[in-house]
């Protein structure tokens, strides 16, 4: 399995089961591609971007991910909630197959959807991975 899928399908588990997010967004409110149709609140993974950087006894990657949390008011203030609790799982979920090495909340910036009228918070994460050694 390629590295982002490993990486990408644990980090949205993880934000599925988190009942904090959960009770921001609803059971369904977490997706790893854009909905259509949906109505907010709910969290996006908009991008997730790969470098290989293998080391000495493992491939390694770096992994850079933007999140969208898309709230359902015109206020910051639920968008920001949810974007706490994203960094909040995101610093601390188990990948199967994949040893995270290192884990950094990047930014967060937020904007209204001058579309929706909606607060939208987009949150950087930034991973470094590695692969089992397979000689």
């Amino acid at each position: 399995m390629h590295p982002i899928s490993q990486l990408q399908g644990a980090l949205v588990g993880a934000l599925k089961d988190d009942a904090a997010l959960v009770a921001l967004v609803g059971p369904d409110g977490v997706f790893d591609a854009a909905p259509n149709g949906r109505p907010a609140p709910y969290v996006v993974i908009a991008r997730h971007d790969m470098i290989q950087r293998d080391g000495d006894a493992a491939p390694g990657q770096e992994h850079r991910l933007l999140l969208h949390c898309w709230g359902d008011q015109p206020s910051r203030k639920r968008a920001l909630d949810m974007a706490e609790r994203v960094v909040a799982v995101a610093m601390d979920f188990a990948a199967a197959g994949i040893t995270v090495t290192h884990r950094q909340h990047v930014r967060t910036e937020t904007v209204i959807d001058k579309d929706t009228g909606l607060a939208r918070a987009a949150v950087g994460l930034r991973f470094m991975s590695e692969l089992p050694f397979s000689p």
